[in-house]
């Protein structure tokens, strides 16, 4: 049972909730921008692709396991041949040996820190080589380029996250890191040049759409501008609009905005969509500039999978892919592996 203290930081949280919402309740805009409302759909083989880890930090390693899978959908009985899982792991040593015995226990590993952005940094790699294994055999199978749809945004998989400067003295991984992410990279570009690999991102919190509708609220008879989170602030406009009749989304997509990535440099087109009526609002970002006519026919395809509103070749690459802390936790003991991270006694 929660205590009454927790109930009461919960009421304070609800208020301040609720008070935020009927402020931005205010908000009035300076520009607008298009919406398309779209009922069709387009028949096409797809791919989903998704990833999940776990990891754990004992005294003195660091292990985690990375499980990567790509769904194949269409109508052709052959493509059970075109699911691809693959994993990856690996166990870094954190303790940090002295200089003079360097050559009998290798390098000074990285930081914690760094250890973490590792393991984020092969998820995605793994994501992106089973997607493309995946989408090779389908257009091998059919004679035909799926679409693949990634479960994230073109930004997260883009960058390059580690800066030379960061990685301490002889961190051995950094040449393979750089390579595995130029591999990446190249995969990106090939596919998007074909218009073949789309990211749909269910967690927004970007403010890409403020320069487009330039929100601002009234303070004493002043105009203040502010930055709202685009899906937030998307929703408030259609349903003023009335695009949104009583508040009840309906399908259809915005127009494209381009953002230009610094580095490394690329163009990406963003649009946002929703797939069924009440459903949920999602980012659809595709690497290079597209027009409309492209944005629409991406838009078409993926709402033939999405029948609930969401894609359903996303949705099962999620259930397949889940890796659960528990069982890995247990898939260690069972390998033998006993190591102290001290937490034990919380643990039994």
């Amino acid at each position: 049972m929660a205590s009454p203290e927790i109930i009461y930081s919960v009421e304070r949280i609800r208020e301040k909730v609720l008070e935020n919402i009927q402020r931005l309740g205010s908000v009035e805009f300076e520009e607008g921008i298009n919406w398309y409302s779209e009922d069709s759909y387009e028949k096409s083989f797809v791919v989903g692709v998704d990833s999940s880890y776990t990891s754990r930090i004992y005294k003195y390693v660091y292990l985690y396991l990375i499980r990567g899978v790509a769904v194949p959908y269409g109508d052709h009985t052959g493509l059970k041949r075109c699911l691809v899982s693959d994993s990856d792991s690996d166990a870094h040593f954190i303790a940090v040996p002295a200089y003079e015995t360097e050559e009998l226990t290798g390098p000074v590993p990285p930081p914690v820190r760094e250890l973490k952005k590792i393991l984020s940094h092969r998820a995605k790699d793994l994501e992106i080589n089973v997607g493309h294994r995946s989408y090779e055999c389908v257009k091998e199978i059919v004679g035909e380029e799926p679409l693949v749809m990634m479960d994230g945004s073109a930004r997260g998989f883009i960058p390059y996250r580690f800066k030379e400067r960061e990685i301490r003295r002889g961190f051995p991984l950094i040449e393979e890191l750089r390579k595995s992410w130029e591999s990446r990279i190249e995969i990106i570009k090939d596919l998007s040049s074909r218009d073949d690999l789309v990211f749909i991102s269910k967690t927004q919190t970007r403010t890409y759409l403020s320069q487009k509708l330039t929100p601002y609220i009234r303070v004493n008879e002043e105009k203040l501008k502010i930055l709202v989170p685009d899906v937030f602030l998307l929703n408030l406009y259609l349903t003023k609009k009335n695009i949104f009749r009583e508040g009840i989304r309906a399908p259809g997509f915005t127009e494209p905005v381009i953002y230009e990535n610094p580095d490394p440099p690329m163009t990406i087109t963003i649009f946002y969509a929703v797939f069924e009526r009440g459903g949920g609002m999602f980012q659809i970002s595709v690497v290079g500039r597209k027009d409309l006519g492209i944005v629409k026919e991406i838009y078409r395809r993926i709402r033939y999978w999405s029948p609930g509103g969401y894609p359903e070749p996303l949705r099962e690459a999620h259930h397949f892919s889940r890796l659960r802390y528990n069982d890995f936790i247990k898939l260690l003991y069972l390998s033998g592996i006993y190591i102290e991270s001290g937490r034990e006694v919380l643990e039994t």
